[in-house]
C-alpha cells in the first residue's frame, strides 16, 4: 500500500529524494570552474605553511630543553673550574680615548698585573678603572691552570640562553618557510597575470571577429 500525496506516491518521493542527494554529492565533488590551478596550489602552500609553523613549536621546545641541560652543565663545570684570585697592578692604567668633536670619551682601562698561583707567578693585562693606582689589589678570574679567563656562566644566563636558542630556532624556521611561500606566491601571481593576459587577448579577438 502506497500513500498518495499531491498525485505522487510515497515511493516516488523517496526515489526523487535519493536522486537529489546523489546529484548534490556529484556537484560537491566537481571543481569550481572559477578556481584556477594556481589558486589551488596557493591554498595547499598556505596549509603547508601553517602546518610547519605549528609543527616547529614542539621542535623548538625540545631544542630549548636540550640546550637548557647542556648550558646548566657547562655553567656548573665553569663554576667548579674557575676561581677568583687577587692580582696586583704593576703600572698606570692605559685608557684608550676616542674623540668626537670637542669631547673625549675614555674606553676601558687596562694595566699589567701579576698574581700568585701555587708556587708560580702569573702575569697578564687586566681591566680596571682609569683611576686605579699602581700596586692596587684587584680580583681576577682564572682557570684551572691559573691563567686569566672570563667569569663562569651563571645558572640564570644559562637558562636565558637556552630559551633564546629555542625561540630563535622557531623564528628562523618560520622566516625560512615564509620566504619560500613568498617566492612561490610571487611565481603564482606571475602565472595568473600571464593567464589573464591570454584570456583577455582571446576574448578581445573573439569579439572583434563579429
Amino acid at each position: 500500500m502506497s500513500i498518495t500525496r499531491g498525485g505522487r506516491t510515497g515511493s516516488d518521493m523517496v526515489n526523487s529524494t535519493a536522486a537529489y542527494l546523489r546529484t548534490a554529492r556529484r556537484s560537491s565533488r566537481r571543481r569550481n570552474p572559477l578556481v584556477r590551478r594556481t589558486d589551488r596550489i596557493e591554498a595547499r602552500l598556505t596549509s603547508v605553511l601553517v602546518f610547519l609553523v605549528v609543527a616547529m613549536i614542539p621542535v623548538a621546545v625540545w631544542t630549548g630543553a636540550l640546550t637548557w641541560d647542556t648550558q646548566l652543565a657547562l655553567s656548573a663545570q665553569q663554576t667548579a673550574e674557575r676561581s677568583l684570585v687577587t692580582a696586583t697592578t704593576e703600572g698606570t692604567p692605559e685608557a684608550p680615548a676616542a674623540s668626537y668633536g670637542d669631547s673625549t670619551i675614555a674606553g676601558p682601562a687596562t694595566v699589567p698585573a701579576s698574581w700568585t698561583w701555587g708556587h708560580e707567578t702569573r702575569h697578564g693585562n687586566i681591566q680596571v678603572e682609569a683611576t686605579t693606582a699602581s700596586g692596587s689589589r684587584v680580583a681576577v678570574w682564572v682557570d684551572a691552570d691559573g691563567h686569566q679567563t672570563l667569569p663562569p656562566m651563571s645558572p640564570t644566563s644559562a637558562k636565558v640562553s637556552s630559551v633564546l636558542v629555542g625561540v630563535s630556532g622557531w623564528i628562523g624556521a618560520v622566516l625560512v618557510a615564509g620566504a619560500v611561500f613568498a617566492v612561490a606566491r610571487w611565481r603564482l601571481d606571475l602565472a595568473r597575470a600571464r593567464r589573464w593576459s591570454r584570456d583577455i587577448e582571446i576574448f578581445l579577438g573573439s569579439t572583434s571577429s563579429h
